[in-house]
């Protein structure tokens, strides 16, 4: 014996196999829109930035454009390069929001709201910790893999020593720190 429910089920069940069902359903290409949350080392304090669309991809790009000129007589090839410029143009054109406190400025006492605006986001870049910059740069770069397309294996390998010099820094101080432990 079936239920009423059960039957409704089966109905419905057949309604989704039905022909008028078959058609392939349209998508809205023109409102790509994904958000992402990078919290800070407290937990609480967040930015909020956007996997980039293609107008804001364009807009990186022609932000961070290189010139390449070589020279005729030498051949020589010169490349300019500002990563600092890059990592600033990336995380302003994807940053939209934030969930920032700041110490006030009549009563250093006091915690108050910092509003997301552009101005507020570059005085945070200039003063913020260097490493917290780095780690949103890292995460809007995973966001967006086209990024990830755009490094040479030569970068790739300068990343890898970086790592390598880093990670022997921090065995040294470890090591340092039971050493004088003990």
């Amino acid at each position: 014996m079936t239920t009423s429910t059960e039957q409704a089920i089966d109905t419905q069940s057949a309604d989704d196999f039905s022909p008028a069902n078959t058609e392939p359903q349209y998508t809205d290409y023109f409102g790509f829109k994904a958000t992402k949350k990078f919290y800070f080392p407290d937990g609480r304090t967040y930015v909020e930035f956007d996997v980039m669309n293609e107008g804001a991809k364009a807009r990186f790009q022609k932000l961070t454009s290189r010139d390449l000129r070589v020279q005729r007589t030498t051949g020589d090839a010169l490349l300019k390069m500002d990563p600092g410029a890059e990592r600033h143009a990336l995380i302003t054109e994807s940053v939209t929001g934030w969930n920032l406190m700041r110490k006030s400025p009549k009563d250093e006492s006091r915690w108050e709201h910092a509003p997301f605006d552009p101005s507020n986001l570059r005085r945070l870049l200039d003063s913020t910790d260097p490493s917290i910059v780095e780690d949103l740069e890292k995460e809007i770069r995973k966001a967006n893999p086209w990024l990830m397309d755009e490094m040479s294996v030569e970068d790739i390998d300068k990343e890898i020593a970086n790592l390598q010099e880093l990670r022997q820094v921090a065995v040294e101080r470890e090591a340092g720190k039971s050493g004088s432990a003990a």
